[in-house]
Parts: C-alpha cells; structure tokens; sequence
C-alpha cells in the first residue's frame, strides 16, 4: 500500500474514531458491543463500505469492486439476504424508477457512472427493466463530462430541456423574489417597445419555480446518488441540494447570501413530490472534494474509497459535512457551518436526524483500506 493510502486509511480512522457521539458499529463488532451503544432515542443509521481497490491509478474505477459495494450496502440498509430482495423492498416492479445524480462536478468530483451501473443491476435482479430507468441531471453537458453514457443500453439518459423540461402544473411559491433568465420557464424575450420597456424589469423577476417534469411525473420512486463534494452555495452539495435545486427552474432564489439554501432547502424537500418518492440516498464518497464545489476543482478533491447509504438525507448530509471539514480545517479554510443552516431546519420539519449524538454510523462489510 502506498504511502498516500496509508494517510487516507489513518485520516479516516481517526474521522469515525472521532465521532465521540456518534453511534459508530463495525459490522464485525455487532455482536459484542451493540447493546452497549444503544441511544435514548432512536439514531438515523448511515452505513458505509470502504474499499482501497475501488479506485485504480490516475483515479480510475473499478466496476466489479464497486459493485460489491453497492450490494453490501443495500442489502445492509435494507437487511436482507440478497441484493434483488434488497432493491424489491423499495421498489415495485411497476415503478419507474428515476436516480438523480449529481453530475456538476464532471470527472473530478461528481457521481461515478459505475456507482449508477452497479445500482442499476441490483434493480435488473429484481425484475426493473432498463426502459423503467431513468437516470438524469440537469444539464446533458455535465452527464456526459462525467463520463454517463447516452446510447440506453442499461437505461435512459436524461436532463431537463430548458424550454419544456419543466412542469408548470408543479409549481414551488416562496416570498423570495428571483431574476429569470434563459432556462427558467417563465422567462421570455422582452418585447421592447419604448423608453418605458427598457428600464422596466418587473417582469423579469418571480416567486414562481416549477419541478422538473421527470420529477414530477415520469418517475415514481428515486434513488438519490449525489457525490461528497463541498458547495460556496450550499455548503454541501448533498442529498438534499441534489433533490431540490437541479430539479428545480428559478432556483438561485433559493441560495443567495446569507441564508446559503435554508429553509428553503429543507422545506422543498419535504414537498411530497420528492419526499414521497426518493427510498434511499447512496452517497458516491469514492472521491472526496472539500474546497471550489460544486464545480470541479483537482486541487481539493482526493481519493475517499468509500460509499454511504441511508434512509435519512438529513443524516447523510451532516456526516458528509463533518468529513469535509476534516480536509478543510487543516487547509485553514473556513468551517461549512455557516452554509448548513438548512440542516437543523431539515431536522425540525422531521427530514432526518442532524446531530451527531442521533447519528449511528454502520460499517458495513470488512474489506476496508487494504
């Protein structure tokens, strides 16, 4: 093992040794300590899977480890036998499923295609067909930088047009005003007839955004893979920016100074039409980018090997930015916490567990950093 690996391996040791008030169980100390670790209050359960050899030189991946990985963590999440009985507890042969990714961050930092490819044959052992797959993002530029195929072979490609990509009758009103431009779809050319049209800009401003039409109406359930990557917008560009934001028009309303996305986050996601559809969020934490998200940036973003899975976004988004931190506080760069606000109201409106004390985090499997 090199000598770049073995730092990584002791870096996260000492993460989820850290982690004083978390519940942390590895899978192979289950049946000695966990009745000691039991909480007051039933903690949010975030498992994750390490492996050293899921990535190759220059920051390949490898398919087939990853694939492993996958399956350890959903028939851990779900706990059942087999990856197929795991994704049929989810998902109903019937359902069209879509899994939002997270696609900003190209090859550097964003989801893996071969995180998607190992989901989407756990879904084909449990009966999903690949016409029944969607697999989106906003832009097609940012899906096919990160390396997502558009021939259909396993399931569909899609991103969200930017004339009829949105719902109109899925509408998203807030108090906050935002300056419409092209790809929004309430905007339209200004006819300029005189003086008067020129300095008028009432009408280029909303409190109106609309879900995307594959939220909203082509898809019945989500899995929801966004990548580890930090966000100056958010914070974290996570389980919950991933959610709202991209499948939203009009969104940048949403994350301006100094609120950084709360409530507004926490409060879009909680609309049934993605909390009543996303089963499960899969973290793609094989790269890690702690600094310039959540566009690319090779100079902050480092090899993490490691995958998470949970139920509750809330839980995945604040051990996503305590691991951030963990690479940004010895770089003197600032806290995220200022820029996570949205968390603890996520926390109130009943999205999930925010605080580490509520978070058990679960190792799931024994390959580890190798």
């Amino acid at each position: 093992m090199n000598v770049e690996v073995v730092d990584h391996s002791m870096r996260l040791i000492r993460f989820f040794r850290s982690c004083n008030r978390c519940r942390i169980v590895a899978a192979f100390l289950l049946l000695g300590v966990a009745g000691s670790l039991r909480a007051q209050t039933q903690p949010s359960e975030v498992f994750f899977v390490v492996e050293a050899a899921a990535l190759k030189e220059k920051r390949g991946v490898n398919a087939s480890v990853v694939r492993r990985m996958v399956n350890t963590l959903i028939t851990r999440t779900t706990n059942k036998a087999t990856p197929a009985e795991a994704w049929a507890s989810l998902i109903k042969k019937t359902d069209r499923v879509g899994i939002k990714v997270s696609t900003m961050g190209g090859a550097v930092s964003g989801t893996n295609p071969e995180v998607v490819d190992a989901i989407v044959e756990g879904l084909a052992e449990a009966g999903i067909a690949p016409q029944q797959i969607i697999v989106w993002d906003r832009r097609k530029e940012d899906l096919l930088a990160a390396g997502f195929a558009s021939d259909g072979k396993h399931y569909q490609l899609r991103w969200v047009d930017a004339v009829d990509g949105y719902d109109r009758k899925a509408q998203v009103t807030s108090p906050v005003l935002g300056k419409l431009i092209y790809g929004d779809s309430a905007f339209r050319k200004k006819r300029v007839r005189n003086l008067k049209d020129v300095f008028n800009t009432d009408d280029d401003l909303s409190s109106d955004s609309f879900f995307s039409r594959i939220l909203s109406s082509e898809v019945t359930v989500v899995i929801n893979v966004p990548s580890l990557t930090d966000s100056f917008l958010t914070g974290v560009n996570g389980a919950l920016a991933n959610m709202t934001l991209p499948n939203l028009d009009n969104w940048r309303r949403f994350v301006k100074e100094p609120l950084f996305g709360d409530p507004y986050m926490a409060e879009i996601y909680a609309d049934p039409r993605i909390l009543d559809k996303v089963v499960i969020t899969i973290l793609d934490g094989l790269m890690l980018q702690y600094a310039g998200g959540p566009f690319p940036d090779a100079n902050y973003a480092v090899e993490n090997f490691t995958l998470f899975a949970s139920r509750d976004p809330v839980a995945i988004d604040s051990t996503a930015a305590r691991l951030l931190d963990e690479w940004r506080l010895p770089a003197k760069l600032p806290r995220l916490e200022p820029r996570t606000l949205w968390l603890a109201t996520a926390e109130q409106l009943g999205l999930g567990n925010s605080k580490e004390k509520d978070i058990q985090l679960i190792q799931a499997g024994v390959e580890g950093l190798r």
